[in-house]
């Protein structure tokens, strides 16, 4: 009996030390084609804590899951924006902006 409660006290401590607080965002990031996706995502993915980040061509939104214990949506929002592109809170870095390839720059169109 002893060590079954042994095992369901072991066997707790492991499931809540495995159980990372994730947390949900949906933001506008603008971008125009494939390469944006790719870019975006990309960035997203290789920040410390992001576990899950998909762009939207279409409605130009991403989904992102993360460890609020290490990162905030704003850290992520201003990790995009630094690549060049903008968010609805974040404006785009400029000199990165230019950067990007011609079909990736915006030109003055407004946000949406």
């Amino acid at each position: 009996m002893k060590k079954i409660i042994l095992l369901i006290i072991v066997l707790s401590a492991i499931v809540a030390c495995t159980n990372k607080p994730n947390a949900h965002a949906e933001f506008h990031v603008r971008g125009n084609c494939d390469m944006c996706k790719d870019r975006i995502d990309k960035t997203a993915l290789s920040l410390k804590g992001v576990s899950d980040a998909a762009w939207d061509l279409e409605n130009s939104l991403i989904n992102v899951t993360y460890d609020s214990t290490i990162i905030t949506s704003a850290e992520i929002e201003k990790a995009i924006a630094a690549t060049g592109h903008a968010t609805k809170n974040v404006p785009m870095d400029s000199i990165a902006h230019n950067s990007l390839p011609e079909c990736c720059q915006v030109h003055g169109k407004e946000m949406h």
